[in-house]
């Protein structure tokens, strides 16, 4: 029993119309139909949708939703995740019907970061354009890689780590420790655990020892089709002068191979935007302990120029 993939996020935010020109004319996804006017769905491959952004009090990222393949495997989760003392809040029948969903729980891992779990995969088969020109997001054939990854903080982290893989059953694909002390015998350095779902992206989840994200997450990951959609987008960031940031530059990650940049998204968290992320096998991948994070670039804004 594992997770067979991230399936959408829900954000919040009070400014439904920022998160609608950044969504389509930044990132390059659809806009979906939506039967409430205070649900803004946004769709980057035939799903219904893949970003559920509602109206509300705040802005931030509010919760990944796992994805089950079956009723049986939600099923043992939802066992697993009330046998392990975590709260376990079914949705009613209409809220999952408006999900696309069969059946729809919340709960939230050792830490408090809020998540959905569900199955049942829907397609509305209306074929997806980009707004942007984007050619295509990457989320595996007929979507079984899902919508990317998300970044979580995890201070306890050694407990949230193995909830993950005890509860929810995912596997590890890179476990790093960064020592930002200088390295000696009494610095414990900062974990990070890179984790994959039952599908070929690298990861579907990272944890990192840090401190709770006030945004709800560090960043999620879209991954494009080519290098140009990469080059594009940051050129489209670019272009707003400053009025979206950018919150690291063009570069390429050590352990997933990811061509990438980031931007600081209108919910204040933010999104890697990426290119030709590395494939794997979940079934036979042994897990690696990288030394570093990038090969090249990634300049994060907060970093002093040399």
């Amino acid at each position: 029993m594992s997770v067979s993939s991230l399936g959408y996020v829900v954000i919040e935010t009070r400014d439904l119309a920022a998160w609608r020109e950044f969504g389509t004319q930044i990132l390059g996804t659809m806009e979906a139909a939506s039967d409430d006017p205070e649900v803004l769905l946004l769709r980057i491959d035939d799903r219904p949708f893949r970003f559920w952004i509602r109206k509300g009090d705040r802005e931030a990222f509010c919760a990944p939703a796992w994805e089950f393949a079956s009723k049986q495997e939600f099923d043992v989760a939802v066992a697993r995740l009330a046998a392990a003392g975590r709260p376990v809040d079914h949705a009613g029948i209409m809220e999952a019907r408006a999900r696309k969903v069969y059946e729809l729980v919340r709960s939230s891992d050792p830490c408090g970061n809020p998540f959905e779990i569900f199955y049942g995969r829907f397609y509305d088969y209306q074929p997806f354009v980009s707004p942007a020109a984007v050619s295509r997001f990457v989320t595996g054939d007929n979507g079984d890689m899902g919508l990317g990854h998300v970044v979580l903080t995890a201070p306890a982290f050694e407990t949230t780590h193995a909830f993950y893989k005890e509860v929810l059953g995912f596997r590890d694909t890179d476990l790093g420790r960064f020592f930002l002390a200088g390295g000696g015998p009494d610095d414990a350095g900062i974990g990070f655990a890179f984790m994959h779902a039952r599908n070929g992206r690298h990861h579907s989840l990272a944890l990192g020892q840090m401190p709770e994200s006030p945004n709800g997450a560090v960043h999620m990951m879209l991954e494009v089709g080519t290098l140009e959609d990469v080059g594009r987008a940051y050129d489209r960031v670019l272009k707003t002068k400053g009025k979206i940031q950018v919150s690291a530059t063009l570069g390429r990650h050590v352990n997933d191979k990811m061509t990438s940049f980031y931007m600081r998204t209108p919910g204040g968290f933010d999104i890697e935007y990426g290119w030709n992320g590395l494939v794997i096998d979940p079934a036979t991948w042994v897990p690696t302990t990288s030394l570093g994070v990038s090969d090249w670039g990634h300049k994060w804004a907060h970093e002093k120029d040399d």
